[in-house]
C-alpha cells in the first residue's frame, strides 16, 4: 500500500482551505496531477524564484534549493577554474529559472499533500481540521521579509569590511 495520499483521496474541501485564495488555480493543477500531468509550469516561480517558496511556506525546499545553487556554483567553480562571464551567468540563471518553473507545482502539491495527510492522521473534528488546513497552507510574508533583511546584512557587512580592509591596508 502507498504510504502518501493520492490526491482523490483528499476532499477538494480540505484542498481549498489549504490553498486559499489561490484555491482554484492549485484544484485545476491538482486535477491535471489526477490525470498523470505531473509537470505544469508556474510563471510566479519563474520569476521570483526561491522567494516564492519561501511565500508558499516551503522551507525545506528553499534550503535545499539554496544548497544545490550553492553546490551548483562551486562545482562550475572548480571545474572551469574562473568565475563564468556574463553570458554565462544570463544562461544558466534562465535555466534555472525555468526548472523552478517546471518543477514549482509538483513540489508545492507534494508539499500541500504531506501537510494535509499530516493533519487527516490527527482525527480532528471537521471545524478544528479546516481551520488548521487554512493556517498550514495559504503563505508568508514573513519569510521573504526574514531573507531580505539577512540579504541586506550580509551585503552591508560585506561593503563594510571591504572598506575597512581598504583603510586597514593604507
Amino acid at each position: 500500500m502507498s504510504s502518501t495520499f493520492t490526491p482523490q483521496e483528499i476532499e477538494e474541501e480540505y484542498v481549498w482551505n489549504f490553498f486559499g485564495r489561490n484555491a482554484e488555480y492549485y484544484l485545476q493543477t491538482w486535477r491535471l496531477r489526477q490525470q498523470g500531468k505531473y509537470i505544469t509550469f508556474n510563471a510566479a516561480a519563474f520569476f521570483l524564484g526561491l522567494f516564492w517558496f519561501l511565500y508558499r511556506r516551503m522551507y525545506l525546499v528553499s534550503v535545499l534549493i539554496v544548497a544545490l545553487l550553492t553546490l551548483e556554483a562551486e562545482i562550475e567553480k572548480q571545474v572551469t577554474g574562473v568565475q563564468r562571464g556574463i553570458g554565462a551567468t544570463v544562461l544558466i540563471s534562465l535555466v534555472n529559472a525555468s526548472l523552478l518553473g517546471f518543477f514549482a507545482n509538483s513540489l508545492y502539491l507534494w508539499h500541500a499533500e504531506r501537510k494535509m495527510r499530516k493533519l487527516l492522521a490527527l482525527g480532528l473534528p471537521r471545524e478544528e481540521l479546516l481551520a488548521r488546513l487554512r493556517r498550514a497552507g495559504g503563505n508568508s510574508w514573513w519569510a521573504i521579509l526574514v531573507v531580505l533583511l539577512f540579504a541586506l546584512l550580509v551585503v552591508w557587512a560585506n561593503l563594510w569590511l571591504s572598506q575597512h580592509a581598504e583603510l586597514a591596508g593604507r
